[in-house]
C-alpha cells in the first residue's frame, strides 16, 4: 500500500509527465476533485483525467514544482508553482505563447491507497492577468 507521501509524489510526477491516465489511477472510483478558481467539480477519475488532458493541450509544457507538503493523518496540503506557456486555446484566451506562473495549494484526502477528495486553490486573477498580455 502506498504511503500518502508516495501518493503525492506519484500525483505530481504524473502531472509533470502529462499522463492523465496515471493521475486517474490514483483516485478512488467514488471521488471528487474541485478546482476552485476554474469552478470545476469532477466526480470520477475519468472526468479528472479529461480535465487534465484539456489543460495539457493548452499548456503543453506545463510543469509543477512543489514547495511544501504537510501531512496529517490521511490528508495532505501541497503548495506548488505551476509554470508553462499557452500554446492552445484556453476558454476565452487565444494562444500567443504567454508565459504563466501560478502559485497554488492542493488539499488531498486519501482512503486506503487512493485519493477520495482533492481541492485545488489558485489565483484566477493572476491567470487572467498573465494570459491577457500580448
Amino acid at each position: 500500500m502506498n504511503s500518502l507521501t508516495q501518493i503525492v509524489t506519484d500525483l505530481y510526477t504524473a502531472y509533470n509527465n502529462h499522463r492523465p491516465a496515471d493521475v486517474a489511477k490514483l483516485y478512488a472510483p467514488l471521488c471528487r476533485h474541485r478546482d476552485i478558481a476554474a469552478g470545476a467539480d469532477h466526480r470520477t477519475p475519468e472526468k479528472i483525467a479529461a480535465g487534465l488532458a484539456g489543460l495539457f493541450a493548452a499548456f503543453p509544457d506545463a510543469q509543477w514544482s512543489l514547495d511544501d507538503t504537510l501531512i496529517g493523518g490521511n490528508r495532505a496540503a501541497v503548495t506548488y508553482a505551476l509554470s508553462g506557456h499557452l500554446n492552445g486555446r484556453l476558454g476565452p484566451y487565444e494562444p500567443k505563447g504567454q508565459s504563466v506562473h501560478l502559485a497554488g495549494v492542493q488539499m488531498l484526502e486519501v482512503k486506503g491507497n487512493r485519493i477520495i477528495t482533492s481541492t485545488d486553490y489558485w489565483d484566477g486573477g493572476a491567470l487572467h492577468r498573465q494570459l491577457s498580455t500580448s
